[in-house]
């Protein structure tokens, strides 16, 4: 696979790598929205004033929603780098009986036919999600993160980036089957 391509594929793996850095928060979160709910208190911090996002305090609901939004952008972005490294759901019992040259065409057809399509869609109506969230400001009814529309807009460009690597996977895979290479390595 020509170099160019190798380098578009890791840089849409960088929110991926940075996402994964969340998993700490993410832990943190965890371990202090139990504690302070085992205690029986709900508010974390409080202060005057609305802050973007938090509101008027950081309570155990916002923690909860704080969770969430991790775990979506953990999935949503790490998927990307899931696909690029090989290390997605895949039926391997049907590639074992393949040769290289046909998992490479499968793998080239199956970018193209079926995941394509399914981030276009799923890009598309996701933008309209996000953008509903925006105009009605959306926000947690319990007392947690105010702006919904944040972890909404991840949904299309996470998509977007995905639809991107298809393609850039689906061309570096023509160019390797092109050229007679049969190494299934993409990275």
């Amino acid at each position: 696979m020509p170099r160019i391509l190798k380098r578009l594929l890791a840089l849409l793996c960088l929110p991926g790598a940075w996402a994964s850095w969340l998993t700490l928060p993410l832990i943190a979160t965890i371990l202090i929205s139990v504690i302070w709910a085992k205690m029986g208190m709900n508010t974390l911090i409080g202060w005057e004033g609305q802050v973007p996002v938090l509101g008027r305090a950081l309570t155990v609901n916002s923690l909860y929603d704080m969770q969430w939004y991790i775990f979506a952008l953990l999935v949503l972005f790490g998927g990307i780098w899931a696909l690029r490294d090989d290390r997605h759901v895949s039926v391997d019992f049907l590639s074992l009986m393949m040769s290289p040259r046909q998992r490479l065409w499968v793998r080239m057809i199956g970018d193209l036919i079926f995941l394509l399509p399914f981030c276009a869609i799923i890009a598309w109506y996701g933008f309209a999600f996000a953008e509903v969230a925006f105009r009605t400001a959306e926000g947690s009814t319990q007392g947690g993160l105010n702006a919904r529309w944040l972890i909404k807009a991840m949904l299309p460009l996470s998509f977007a980036l995905l639809g991107l690597m298809g393609i850039l996977r689906a061309l570096g895979t023509a160019i390797q089957l092109a050229r007679g290479d049969l190494s299934e390595d993409i990275q």
